[in-house]
């Protein structure tokens, strides 16, 4: 069947299938990125490590990326969200999913303890959910951000004020505990620290970035800017990385934080380089890409699992040489992944509140 030109915002019902790419994507390079972090500091120094950083590095977007889509359709002028909506179906998806997924991570330590021990571990949840803890505080501010964006100069102050408080000050913050004068820096961490503006505006500035990208979008000058920073930013997070690791004598992260000038400037060119071109899908390939991107919250939910369990037989992404296996590794974890997905999608109600 013939291709059928389909525009970043479809005619189909105003679907934005760059949004559907983005998730599949992002849900790939979430997986790529816990598969290249297995062994990241036991195996520094050594080419498996600078392959495992590499990796690493060209897939630090995901996380951001995701919020980003998710700005862009909470914000967005043309869809009304009433404080209902919201909390009946956006707020309770995540609790649920939260709670239920966390008492299947944690099936051992939950039943093995008192209950109040066994509501701590719940409340902790796997390591991986601080995204839906973060996720649903942003949920949850979101009448807020609507106001935010409803007026384009407020928006834009609000993206620079983030930029500035939550990216540059604190990255510039970061390095110069470890290459400037350390009590001067330490005095100024402390007294910045004590403005409580930290990470909460960091994330809640890719939601908003996510929905200003989208509805004003940059021209053809602009994009090409944001294409070579992102570039930019990528070769300099892999080789920062590995510069400044082997100056502390250890593998650190400093360059590839998601609240860094660099993984923003990343994440920037990848969700304009595909909300900004068209897509050609023919009809099969759309059907397909649509279910991809609804199950996708659940590969996310559920890969991690799949992860520990094959380490426990283990099974892991250091078995064969990184520079080939960790994708190989990845794609078969998202392979599974989505089949196990699929098939709970079948289950009454697991659809709408676990994925």
């Amino acid at each position: 069947m013939a291709a059928t030109e389909i525009s970043a915002v479809s005619a189909d019902r105003g679907r934005v299938w760059a949004f559907d790419v983005l998730r599949v994507a992002a849900a790939v390079a979430v997986i790529v990125l816990h598969a290249s972090a297995q062994h990241f500091v036991d195996r520094y120094p050594s080419d498996e490590w600078t392959a495992r950083v590499c990796y690493n590095a060209l897939v630090r977007w995901c996380v951001p990326v995701f919020l980003m889509i998710s700005g862009a359709l909470f914000l967005s002028a043309g869809r009304p969200l009433s404080l209902r909506h919201l909390y009946g179906k956006n707020v309770l998806r995540i609790v649920v999913a939260f709670f239920v997924w966390s008492y299947v991570y944690l099936f051992d330590k939950v039943n093995a303890g008192p209950a109040a021990l066994s509501i701590a571990w719940l409340l902790a949840g796997p390591s991986h959910f601080w995204y839906l803890k973060m996720l649903l505080g942003i949920y949850i501010a979101v009448p807020l951000l609507r106001a935010i964006t409803a007026h384009r100069h407020t928006e834009r102050y609000f993206i620079v004020l983030t930029l500035v408080v939550s990216f540059i000050i604190p990255f510039g913050l970061t390095l110069g505990k470890h290459y400037g004068h350390a009590a001067l820096v330490g005095a100024f961490n402390r007294f910045y620290g004590s403005l409580m503006l930290g990470k909460a505006m960091g994330y809640m500035g890719y939601f908003v970035l996510g929905h200003y990208l989208h509805a004003y979008p940059p021209t053809q000058g602009q994009r090409r800017a944001f294409y070579a920073l992102g570039i930019a930013a990528t070769v300099m997070m892999a080789c920062c990385t590995m510069l400044c690791s082997h100056l502390a004598g250890k593998a650190v992260t400093w360059f590839i934080d998601y609240l860094t000038p660099t993984v923003l400037a990343q994440s920037v060119a990848v969700f304009v380089l595909a909300t900004a071109r068209p897509w050609r899908l023919a009809p099969w390939r759309r059907r397909l890409l649509s279910q991809a991107s609804r199950l996708s919250f659940g590969i996310y939910l559920v890969h991690v699992l799949l992860i520990r369990t094959g380490v426990s037989h283990g099974i892991d992404s250091s078995w064969l040489p990184a520079v080939w296996f960790v994708p190989l590794y990845a794609l078969g974890i998202f392979v599974v992944s989505y089949a196990v997905i699929w098939l709970l999608s079948k289950l009454p109600l697991a659809g709408r509140y676990l994925m």
